[in-house]
């Protein structure tokens, strides 16, 4: 379940918001970064409004919640496709789609999996990480044919239709917890059950979570990759534009960065309960921003459809890893109070980076600027994870942070 529900959340919003940038500047009259704008207000609310799911979702109604929040995407995305000016759509993209992929997506799906499993978490996030991949894959050559093919109002109305599904699926199928229907975590029994070093068996406080170093470095580094990556991506249809490529073959080409993505998150989800999570972080976000620069050296093919499908093959591996990060610093009942919280902290670059690009795209003509400054941010993003230290197996000296180990 958590897997369909990021697959439509994201791969409905994020993934092929970029897609929509051409239709709207030409109906509307409107620039690139005015678009783009809409995007970035998607950004703000949803990390807002994540900083209270997170607490909601630790200790409330998993499938209520995102039952609510498929409904509410459905009616804007509805009402959407109603609209007679563009501050219409930005409003209802940027603040009430944004609430419904809130509810509905990455934060509560990751967050009952990380109730579910503990030594498996790396893998079992993976799995249903590749959502929003599996969902770019098969989403985004449909939408280039239904904005080909019916026009953007009534693609949205399809989307509507499409977010709508989530709501009877999750009442059906998502449970808080394993208790709720007699199993364990990891469905282990009491005699074979193995605790895990380091991790916190309460849940912590915001004001614990927000004096921990390791939370700090951690939610900015990722803000950035996050933040970031997201508004490149929105822009990426528009940059294959200008170098001559269609629409069509752009979101071809995006569904082929999204299916690679797909097996990198399952390879990186295993990886992560075997290996150290900071290294396997290096590691995606280095091949991002390898893949920003060589598209900032605007390639001819093939190297401009190597440097897009690297980049979402690097971006694969990213939420498995961060999530089972998550858990091992701070412990699974904190998890959804710290995704929340840390969406905050991510909350500038996400809302700033679409604007951004859009905005050079409009002055200089060219993305080239806005590829190498947030290349430049990706290394900035790896000095900060060599900040964060793994907390000592003693579970008490985690839980006053007297004791860590490098």
């Amino acid at each position: 379940m958590g897997l369909i529900a990021q697959a439509i959340t994201i791969g409905l919003t994020i993934i092929p918001f970029g897609f929509f940038t051409t239709p709207l500047v030409e109906e509307f009259g409107a620039s690139i970064a005015q678009v783009a704008a809409g995007l970035g207000l998607f950004t703000v609310a949803m990390t807002a409004v994540g900083g209270v799911v997170g607490r909601l979702v630790d200790r409330g109604s998993i499938r209520a919640v995102m039952a609510c929040g498929s409904l509410v995407m459905a009616a804007c995305f509805f009402t959407m496709s109603l609209a007679t000016e563009l501050w219409q759509l930005g409003a209802l993209f940027g603040l009430g789609v944004a609430s419904g992929v809130t509810l509905a997506g990455p934060l509560p799906a990751t967050t009952v999996i990380a109730k579910w499993f503990d030594r498996k978490r790396g893998i079992a996030v993976g799995v249903a990480s590749t959502g929003p991949l599996v969902g770019g894959a098969l989403l985004t050559p449909l939408i280039g044919w239904l904005l080909d093919a019916i026009g953007w109002r009534a693609t949205l109305q399809v989307f509507a239709g499409i977010s709508a599904l989530i709501a009877p699926l999750a009442l059906a199928i998502i449970r808080n917890t394993p208790g709720e229907i007699g199993q364990r975590v990891d469905g282990e029994t009491d005699e074979t059950a193995i605790p895990v070093p380091g991790l916190s068996s309460r849940e912590l406080s915001p004001r614990e979570i927000l004096h921990s170093r390791n939370f700090w470095a951690l939610a900015l580094a990722i803000g950035i990759v996050f933040g970031l990556g997201a508004g490149w991506s929105a822009n990426v249809p528009r940059f294959g534009e200008d170098l001559g490529h269609t629409g069509q073959r752009m979101s071809v080409l995006i569904g082929a960065s999204s299916a690679a993505g797909a097996i990198t998150t399952l390879l990186f989800g295993a990886l992560a309960d075997r290996l150290g999570n900071r290294g396997l972080l290096w590691v995606c976000v280095a091949g991002q921003g390898l893949a920003l620069l060589l598209l900032g050296s605007v390639p001819a093919d093939p190297l401009f459809s190597v440097a897009v499908v690297l980049f979402g093959a690097a971006s694969g591996g990213l939420l498995p890893v961060y999530a089972a990060y998550i858990g091992r610093l701070f412990g699974a009942p904190s998890f959804g109070s710290v995704m929340g919280l840390a969406g905050l902290v991510m909350l500038p670059f996400g809302a700033a980076a679409p604007v951004v690009a859009g905005a050079v795209r409009d002055t200089t003509g060219s993305y080239v600027i806005a590829l190498l400054g947030f290349s430049l941010a990706f290394a900035v993003s790896c000095a900060l994870l060599a900040l964060i230290r793994t907390p000592a197996p003693d579970p008490q000296a985690y839980a006053d942070g007297s004791k860590e180990l490098a």
